[in-house]
């Protein structure tokens, strides 16, 4: 792949590549001229222009690429004061279009780190899922003869999500915020997790309660709310509970569940410790690469078809 694309932003190439060939394979009804809501269609809805969508899409997922992140984040100041000054009044038709992609593209690169914005008890499973995952893929550049493009320290993991938060989420989130102002709530809870992240870097714990997820009596889907939330985020997850009315026991025996089994499933990482973090990442029970000589056997076929370019032998030997 990077031979293909000249070792510039691979795999946000290649994802613009798949996502145009999912369109056409199986969306094709946006894809071909003249057809379902083109012009002159019974629909009666206006032409869908896939030319224009597609080109707003690579733009957004090719933005993506964290190489470009500052670079993007410039763009997004520069699109703000254009915004606030009306200095490119009136919009062509091309301007308007750039001006759209743009906006699409930040909406987009901000989802792409998005767990840094949600709140605490999410956020922080993100960073240790993260920090496995680059963890593991250090084993594996390792035992190809690689150098480690990441290194995780275990020990220090509180620093360095604060400075990655200072450093590039703070700046990206605070500019989109100015662009859409009702992704303020993003940015503040960004804010909060950065104290959090302080929290256990000095104390050595979670907050009982993380700033930014305050106690409540019960969960209510109904009442969940998105941006102007005191909680400054969606609620994901069930919020702390003070009573035993939290959340109904389902009457089917078959599903039921503990009231304490319950509050630690709603509340898996308030007591993560720094330790806890440690061993999450690289730990050694997910061995990379079997032995010189022997032979990994892969999981058998249950029954379920491979497609064509997916089968293979069921054994691989190690060389």
């Amino acid at each position: 792949l990077a031979e293909i694309y000249n070792d510039q932003s691979v795999l946000e190439n290649f994802h613009a590549a798949c996502f145009s060939m999912i369109m056409s394979y199986f969306f094709n009804e946006f894809v071909a001229p003249n057809s379902k809501g083109g012009a002159g269609s019974a629909s009666g809805l206006p032409p869908f222009d896939y030319e224009e969508f597609r080109r707003i899409a690579v733009h957004a997922i090719l933005a993506t690429d964290m190489a470009r992140h500052f670079e993007f984040i410039g763009m997004c100041k520069a699109q703000s004061k254009r915004f606030a000054s009306g200095s490119n009044l009136p919009l062509t038709a091309q301007q308007h279009e750039a001006e759209r992609a743009q906006l699409a593209a930040s909406i987009l690169k901000c989802a792409d780190i998005s767990n840094i914005t949600r709140p605490f008890n999410v956020s922080q499973r993100w960073t240790r899922r993260l920090n496995r995952e680059v963890t593991l893929q250090g084993n594996i550049e390792e035992s190809l003869g690689m150098t480690r493009s990441i290194v995780v320290d275990a020990a220090n993991v509180p620093a360095s999500q604060i400075a990655f938060y200072e450093a590039c989420g703070r700046p990206l989130f605070n500019a989109v915020a100015e662009l859409v102002p009702e992704l303020q709530f993003m940015s503040d809870q960004l804010e909060n997790n950065i104290r959090n992240w302080g929290f256990i870097k000095c104390n050595q714990k979670v907050p009982e309660v993380p700033y930014g997820l305050k106690q409540s009596s019960a969960f209510d889907l109904s009442t969940s709310t998105r941006a102007g939330s005191t909680d400054s985020a969606p609620d994901f997850l069930p919020k702390r509970s003070t009573g035993a009315s939290a959340m109904p026991t389902p009457a089917s025996p078959t599903f039921a569940i503990s009231s304490s089994t319950m509050e630690n499933a709603y509340l898996a990482d308030y007591t993560l410790s720094a330790g806890d973090l440690s061993n999450e990442i690289g730990s050694a029970d997910h061995p990379i690469s079997a032995p010189s000589g022997s032979a990994s056997q892969m999981p058998t076929n249950t029954g379920v078809s491979l497609p064509p370019h997916s089968r293979r032998s069921a054994t691989v030997t190690s060389t």
